[in-house]
């Protein structure tokens, strides 16, 4: 995996859970219920590869609680392009706590974990390093209000994650 394509990958995660915080703080700021926002992603970039064309696959759940801590659960997969067989995968949990500052949603991780059987393979590995999976790190995203439940958060790259409010009655 080029060092573009992980970069993409963390990227993805960056905004996802940055835009989610931000909604979540301005949403507390608007309302007099603080919001519960479930957000739910998929992307795909094709990896660059001397030895082998594939796919990077990401699947992401982030679960932003209005109290406590929220969550954010991916697992990326490396695809062969021409078998579409599972090169290798890696999966990764986060906690981390929100706060609000105006249009910032505030990112303060708390706890991260990652699987027991992730492959060790180059074009995986190369995106470990990613923010929200790093245990005591910190970042600020941009996050916008589309409709009463719809909000966009946007980490200024080329990836932009979109949640919704859940009702207070609907937990999951």
């Amino acid at each position: 995996m080029t060092r573009r394509a992980a970069n993409t990958l963390w990227s993805l995660a960056f905004v996802v859970v940055g835009l989610s915080g931000l909604a979540l703080g301005r949403l507390s700021g608007e309302h007099t219920t603080k919001p519960n926002l479930w957000c739910t992603g998929e992307s795909a970039h094709q990896v660059p590869s001397e030895v082998r064309p594939a796919w990077l696959t990401t699947r992401f759940r982030l679960d932003l609680q209005p109290t406590g801590l929220s969550h954010m659960r991916m697992v990326a997969r490396l695809i062969d392009a021409d078998s579409g067989a599972e090169i290798g995968a890696l999966r990764r949990n986060s906690a981390f706590g929100v706060q609000q500052q105006d249009q910032r949603l505030q990112i303060t991780v708390e706890r991260s974990a990652k699987g027991e059987a992730d492959s060790p393979i180059p074009e995986l590995s190369g995106a470990l390093g990613m923010f929200i999976f790093r245990s005591d790190n910190s970042v600020s995203y941009w996050m916008r209000s589309l409709s009463d439940t719809r909000y966009l958060f946007d980490d200024g790259s080329d990836m932009f994650i979109l949640c919704s409010q859940r009702s207070s009655s609907n937990k999951g």
